[in-house]
């Protein structure tokens, strides 16, 4: 021990050195001999000089480097004097240095911070920082920048993420997790050029393993997105092949066959997931939508209850229980589960659209609207959920703004104005992308015409609006090829015919609905476009399109043919046209057929008769229609039959739709809930 302390004020002043924020173990030694003060930096004690003499010149340079500072100070003590004043300024400034110096300890705790991904970003995203900041040897920047992009990007910091990103990979090119994720960067910027590049480059750098089978993964996710249906699910099984125990890829393969239609293939898929994953949410959440998807709404709340039960706090799981609910009419329910799963993810697309068709049903439009475009405005990282969301909220835009202009023409014909019509009011409608879909792999095609706007007679209030619900319903009920035209002039309705017949060749189902104006002339039935002018009978060839030219576009299909025309209004075309054939007879209504076999044919009127508009949303026809379409197990034959007696007990009995033709005998052909190859 020294035989005399330091001054106490001097030794005050080395009490606290700042570098005990930093963690270090920092004591100021007095030695006896030559009154030098030694500052040891190191954790360890410090041997003395002679120690180090005796160890040899290696060890005492280790003692008096960087880390083990020898430092004099100047002045008086006890008779003895210090070093000069110049000495004294190179020794204040390694003093300096040292108390300045990073902890080891607290790097060691920045990297374990940095490089736990899982983390939170808030805690993540500084310690990276303080990483690339002091760049410590043996440290590969590469992954810390990659680390802080994944934090960025998880908070939702897309541009900052594919800054680290960037950097990452121009440190280390074959760096191939910065490749697959800045491609999901480019994904949720609708960048997909540049995302399949970064997808195919990661994978190309890294072909196998469990990264690879998430790029994979998520290389589906873009082809989800872009509408490669078959791309996608051949990636979600190579995902499997390399990882067979991920779970979730077994759930997003399931809800892509869900989304294309093949059920069956979609409830195998969720029931190897539930065989992998009996205690995870996500396997009774898939279950739930197939379940959703055949009709069975109370199952498929049972699994999305226990989805919940067991990990809840999963936005998805609330918004598909928010559309069992809603599908039971339970609407101040389901907003509450669709609130509260905007709260756990404000970026999820089909959850905004289902709360405005539940808005819209209450009659809510403005919400409903506001819902519809922020399910537009979302980038989430989900691309299915996107993908639907986002084409949900344009066809409930499209909708409403139909409505709303419908409404305007019904104001400037006839001088007054009426309530706009709101669609729930009329007919509960199944929310689209996930309502009730018929339990089949069939492929079913539909066109949907609705005429309203007349260029050289009277508006039609209901065929816009009619055909957007009939369109809507039937992506609710499992079609995954809906062509919703609108306000068709005679060339466009033909170029729809045409594309349209492409589309049923080789499809199962083929069916065509029409709302507007239809004629009769010489037994001759013809839907009318709204540019026809009609001046003569002869002109009707020309002007309007024959209905066998629209039965003639169903063809293609293997099993079922269905042409459905709400066309039998009140001509007004009839009292105009100039006859230049006397016995050329025009009706008012549609005249009678007789199709061939295999075509149903089906009128909203009977041969005759003139349809009505209805004082409602939609014309008594498309009301009854809607709903029976919705009623799981319903056989097609039964359907119309209940359709005709709905229709005709809200018309009191002044309207009787009419069906014309037949379907294959030795097949049950059902909208929900039945398979549609049941034999008798």
């Amino acid at each position: 021990m020294c035989s005399r302390p330091l001054p106490r004020s001097r030794s005050r002043a080395f009490a606290t050195p700042s570098c005990i924020s930093l963690r270090r173990c920092c004591t100021i030694q007095a030695r006896c001999t030559g009154m030098r003060v030694r500052l040891a930096g190191s954790i360890r004690p410090e041997p003395g000089r002679a120690d180090c003499r005796r160890r040899g010149t290696r060890f005492a340079n280790s003692c008096h480097g960087a880390n083990n500072i020898v430092v004099s100070i100047s002045g008086r003590w006890n008779g003895m004097t210090g070093m000069r004043p110049s000495l004294f300024k190179l020794a204040a400034i390694g003093l300096l240095l040292l108390l300045n110096a990073p902890s080891y300890a607290g790097l060691r705790e920045d990297g374990a911070v940095c490089d736990a991904r899982n983390s939170r970003p808030d805690l993540v995203i500084p310690a990276c920082t303080r990483l690339i900041a002091l760049n410590p040897r043996g440290r590969d920047l590469s992954i810390t920048y990659y680390n802080r992009a994944l934090a960025w990007h998880n908070k939702g910091d897309l541009e900052k993420a594919k800054a680290d990103y960037d950097q990452s990979i121009a440190i280390n090119p074959a760096f191939a997790p910065s490749y697959g994720q800045r491609a999901k960067v480019y994904l949720q910027n609708q960048d997909y050029d540049r995302a399949l590049s970064d997808f195919d480059r990661a994978i190309q750098l890294k072909p196998t393993g469990p990264f690879s089978a998430g790029w994979f993964n998520n290389r589906a996710e873009l082809f989800v997105a872009t509408g490669d249906y078959d791309r996608a699910l051949a990636d979600y099984g190579r995902s499997i092949e390399l990882d067979p125990n991920s779970w979730y890829a077994y759930v997003n393969r399931a809800l892509v066959y869900d989304f294309s239609g093949k059920d069956r293939l979609a409830a195998l898929h969720c029931q190897d997931a539930l065989k992998l994953a009996p205690r995870a949410g996500g396997p009774y959440y898939c279950r739930a939508v197939i379940e959703v998807s055949a009709g069975d709404i109370d199952n498929a709340a049972r699994d999305v209850d226990r989805a919940i039960a067991i990990q809840d706090g999963q936005p998805e799981f609330y918004s598909l229980r928010g559309l069992t609910l809603a599908s039971k009419g339970e609407l101040d329910q389901a907003v509450r589960d669709y609130d509260h799963a905007t709260q756990l993810n404000a970026q999820g697309a089909l959850n905004y659209a289902h709360r405005g068709i539940a808005d819209e049903k209450k009659g809510d439009i403005e919400g409903a609207r506001a819902d519809f475009r922020h399910a537009l405005d979302v980038i989430g990282l989900d691309q299915l959920d996107r993908t639907q969301g986002q084409r949900v909220a344009r066809e409930g835009l499209q909708r409403l703004d139909k409505i709303a202009s419908t409404d305007k023409s019904v104001v400037a014909d006839h001088g007054a104005a009426k309530p706009a019509p709101a669609l729930a009011a009329a007919v509960p409608i199944a929310p689209v992308g996930a309502g009730p879909k018929a339990a089949t792999t069939e492929r079913r095609v539909a066109l949907v015409v609705g005429n309203s706007k007349y260029r050289s007679v009277p508006a039609l209030p209901n065929p816009v609006q009619d055909a957007a619900a009939i369109a809507e319903t039937l992506r609710a009920t499992g079609f995954q090829d809906v062509r919703l035209v609108n306000d068709a002039t005679r060339d466009g309705l033909v170029e729809a015919l045409k594309s349209f017949a492409n589309a049923a060749d080789g499809a199962d189902w083929a069916v065509i609905y029409y709302a507007g104006h239809g004629m009769e002339m010489a037994g001759e039935n013809y839907l009318v476009p709204v540019d026809a002018k009609l001046a003569t009978d002869r002109d009707v060839p020309y002007e309007a399109v024959a209905l066998t030219q629209v039965m003639g576009a169903t063809e293609g299909a293997r099993k079922l043919h269905l042409v459905i025309l709400d066309a039998c209004r009140d001509n007004p075309f009839a009292n105009q046209i100039k006859r230049t054939v006397a016995s050329r007879s025009i009706g008012r209504g549609l005249a009678q057929i007789e199709p061939d076999s295999g075509t149903l044919v089906v009128y909203a009127a009977k041969h005759g008769q003139v349809a009505l508009d209805g004082d409602g949303g939609h014309s008594p026809f498309v009301t009854a229609l809607i709903k029976r379409m919705q009623t799981p197990r319903i056989e097609i034959r039964k359907l119309f039959d209940l359709v005709r007696d709905d229709v005709m007990a809200a018309t009191d009995r002044r309207q009787q739709p009419f069906s014309y033709g037949s379907v294959p005998g030795s097949e049950d052909f059902y909208f929900v809930g039945a398979s549609a190859n049941a034999a008798k």
